[in-house]
């Protein structure tokens, strides 16, 4: 990059969790080398907050809290930041990069003002909906266009901008992934056994796990239907995980000798994922699927957040889930289980993957690559 090429790229996200600590320690490194300097906003941790957690210690230098609020409509959640326009006009960034949620007020004025007050901004772009509908498609065909550039978590993300009107050419697919080198490995027998002494009922039993926030929208009923449709004593879901659905989940589960909940688990979570036999996410989700991947699991997911189409190959390193339901699941769950070699040939075949194309040193080059072509990027 040239000594004319912009050199401030703030990123504003409501929520830095655990598994964004290393990637903007990583990306401040990486952008700094090219004379780039990296700034973070980041949400203050609210009160009594369960499921996606976010971080209350800042994680790189150049990093302040804000306050967001949080308006639940209905199924709709409305957000509104306070306080930050004086920090961005402090900063003065070249390129802003915001999460892409419609429903963000704040994120209307940045966009709607980006030009006046001299910055670009790109998104930060998952490409899911939660609320579909044709008032809301009108609304994103308004929304989506003003983005001068999109970092899309996957190929379905690329073709959600597309969709709704983004330029080919202002569209860098990042393959959004944890960090696959930082994670300790342990042999199975010995995962097991941690695992076992803490649960005695999982002792010689297959493990079925899900690991995230326990959310209405991560559809877990599904697991505990396939297991009441499999009838085998030998096999327990495993979940590890909290979040506002928990009390409901947990009176569901009550009773129930195939089920174990383990609350919410950052720090040692890996143990779990060695332990377990394969992996499943039947609702919403997404980087839970690179972290089982990189533990040699085979992994059954619905359409998760998009990024599946891109992780999972049906047959190769799992099942997808086409129609959702509990027989489709009781059906990936026994060829799974009642075969150990295709079991460990797809759990071999997960791990090539996210060390592979879909490893952190790739997502990070990827992710640089696509900030310096939004700081390249013609305004309109």
């Amino acid at each position: 990059m040239n000594d004319r090429m912009p050199k401030k790229v703030l990123f504003i996200f409501d929520r830095v969790a655990h598994y964004h600590r290393q990637f903007f320690r990583t990306l401040e490194s990486r952008l700094k080398a090219s004379g780039i300097t990296l700034y973070l906003l980041s949400g203050e941790v609210q009160p009594k907050e369960t499921g996606r957690i976010g971080l209350s210690h800042r994680v790189i230098d150049n990093e302040n809290k804000y306050r967001f609020v949080e308006y639940p409509v209905g199924s709709f959640i409305f957000r509104l930041h306070k306080g930050i326009n004086r920090r961005i006009h402090k900063i003065r960034p070249d390129l802003i990069v915001i999460l892409s949620h419609v429903g963000n007020i704040s994120n209307w004025r940045w966009l709607i003002f980006r030009r006046r007050w001299q910055y670009k901004v790109a998104a930060w772009q998952c490409g899911y909906e939660f609320n579909r509908g044709k008032v809301k498609d009108l609304i994103l065909k308004l929304f989506i266009p003003r983005f001068d550039y999109h970092l899309a978590y996957h190929t379905n993300a690329k073709k959600y901008a597309l969709k709704y009107g983004a330029s080919e050419m202002a569209i860098t697919v990042i393959h959004n992934t944890i960090d696959e080198s930082r994670i300790d490995l342990l042999p199975k027998p010995q995962a097991r056994s941690l695992i076992e002494a803490k649960y005695p009922v999982l002792r010689n039993k297959k493990i079925l796990l899900y690991v995230g926030a326990i959310l209405k929208e991560k559809r877990l009923p599904i697991i505990l239907e396939s297991l009441e449709l499999l009838r085998r004593e030998d096999v327990v879901a495993l979940f590890v995980g909290d979040g506002p659905y928990m009390s409901t989940f947990r009176k569901r589960c009550s009773g129930r000798s195939d089920v174990v909940l383990a609350g919410s688990i950052i720090d040692g979570v890996g143990p779990y994922f060695d332990a377990a036999d394969c992996f499943i996410l039947p609702g919403t989700g997404g980087l839970a699927i690179n972290e089982a991947m990189a533990h040699a699991l085979p992994i059954i997911a619905g359409y998760a957040d998009g990024s599946a189409d891109d992780l999972v190959v049906d047959g190769e390193n799992g099942f997808r889930l086409r129609t959702g339901d509990s027989s489709e699941l009781a059906e990936k769950i026994q060829a799974i289980i009642d075969d150990d070699a295709l079991a460990v040939r797809m759990g071999a075949i997960s791990q090539q993957k996210i060390v592979g194309f879909f490893s952190f040193s790739n997502f990070i080059e990827r992710v640089c690559q696509g900030l310096k072509a939004a700081l390249l990027e013609k305004n309109d």
